[in-house]
C-alpha cells in the first residue's frame, strides 16, 4: 500500500470516528435538553413596542386547558427544552381551576386570536401554523407547596405525548448545563422575559411580547420581600423593579432568558411578583433554573 493510500485510509477512518462521536454526543445532548443549536437568536426585527418577531424566542409555549363543554383556551407559559419536554411553573399546574383540564401545549404561536391560521407580519412574511401537542404526563417538583407564600421549588416538567419537529418557529432553548453557566452571577445583567401576559389572573396580550429587565442583587431583593413576610431563597432570583416593566409582558411559567456566547439560556421561570405588576422597586421573582438542572435531568426519559 502506498503512502498516499495509507494517508487516505487514515483520513477516512478519522472522519468516521468523528461522525460517530458527534452522533453519540447529539443523542446524549438531546436527552439532557441541550442541543447544539438550542437557544439561537432570531432576526433583529421589532415591529414596534415590545411585540416580538414571528420567529423570535421560538421555544416559548402556552399551556392549553379545556372546560367541561370542550372549549379550549390558553393559560400559563412554558419553555421547550427538547423535542419532548417543556418547563413551566408548578403553581401553573396546581392552580388550574376545577372546571378545566390541562390538555396540551401550544408551540409556534405568535397571535393567539388567529386560531389555526398562519400569523403574518407587516411585510407579508408568514409563520407556520401553530402546533398543539398532547400531554403524556406532568412532573411537579416534589417539594413544591402551593400554600407557601414564597413559592419555593416552583418548577414543573411536562412530557409531551410525541416528539415535536423543529423549525424556524419551534426550537428548544439551552439549559444552563455547564458548570461555568450554572455558577454565573447574573446580577446587573440584562435579561429578557417573553410571552403573552397570560397569568393566573387572566391578564393577557393577543401577541407575543418581550420585556428587557435587569437582574437585581439577591440580598437587596430579599430585603424587599422580607417586608411582605416572604423569605426568598438562593433557589430564586429577581429581575425588574422599574416602573411599568415587569413580567406583565411575560407569562407565569414562562422563560427568563439570557444570551450566553450567542445562545439563549433559560435562567429563570416566572414565579410571582408585586400585586400591581410593574411597581417601582419591586422586582419579579423567578425560579433559578441553574439550581434545578440536576432535578430536570433526573426526570427526563
Amino acid at each position: 500500500m502506498s503512502a498516499r493510500t495509507k494517508l487516505f485510509a487514515t483520513l477516512v477512518l478519522v472522519v468516521i470516528v468523528v461522525a460517530l462521536a458527534l452522533i453519540s454526543y447529539g443523542a446524549m445532548q438531546g436527552k439532557t435538553g441541550c442541543y447544539r443549536y438550542c437557544g439561537l437568536g432570531s432576526h433583529n426585527r421589532i415591529f414596534g413596542g415590545k411585540e416580538t418577531a414571528l420567529d423570535e424566542f421560538s421555544w416559548t409555549a402556552l399551556l392549553v386547558v379545556e372546560d367541561k363543554d370542550g372549549y379550549k383556551s390558553t393559560y400559563c407559559g412554558a419553555t421547550l427544552i427538547n423535542s419532548r419536554y417543556v418547563v413551566t411553573a408548578a403553581h401553573c399546574i396546581k392552580q388550574v381551576s376545577t372546571n378545566y383540564t390541562l390538555t396540551g401545549v401550544r408551540l409556534g404561536e405568535h397571535n393567539t386570536t388567529n386560531g389555526k391560521e398562519q400569523d403574518c407580519d407587516e411585510y407579508n412574511n408568514c409563520a407556520d401554523v401553530p402546533v398543539e401537542v398532547g400531554i403524556e404526563k406532568v412532573i411537579l417538583h416534589e417539594e413544591y407547596d402551593a400554600l407557601e407564600k414564597g413559592k419555593y421549588n416552583d418548577i414543573a416538567l411536562i412530557r409531551l405525548d410525541r416528539d415535536v419537529g423543529f423549525s424556524t418557529y419551534i426550537n428548544p432553548i439551552c439549559l444552563p448545563l455547564e458548570d461555568s453557566v450554572r455558577q454565573m452571577n447574573h446580577t446587573g445583567m440584562k435579561v429578557t422575559a417573553a410571552g403573552w401576559g397570560k397569568t393566573e389572573s387572566n391578564y393577557s396580550s393577543e401577541v407575543k411580547l418581550k420585556v428587557s429587565l435587569d437582574v437585581m442583587n439577591h440580598n437587596r431583593c430579599v430585603r424587599v420581600y422580607k417586608s411582605a413576610d416572604i423569605r426568598l431563597r438562593d433557589t430564586q432570583l429577581c429581575a425588574g423593579g422599574k416602573k411599568g416593566e415587569d413580567t406583565c409582558g411575560g407569562d407565569s411559567g414562562g422563560p427568563l432568558m439570557r444570551p450566553i456566547e450567542g445562545n439563549y439560556h433559560l435562567i429563570g421561570v416566572v414565579s410571582f411578583g408585586a400585586t400591581n405588576c410593574g411597581t417601582k422597586g419591586v422586582p419579579g421573582v423567578y425560579t433559578n433554573v441553574a439550581m434545578f438542572v440536576d432535578w430536570i435531568q433526573s426526570k427526563l426519559e
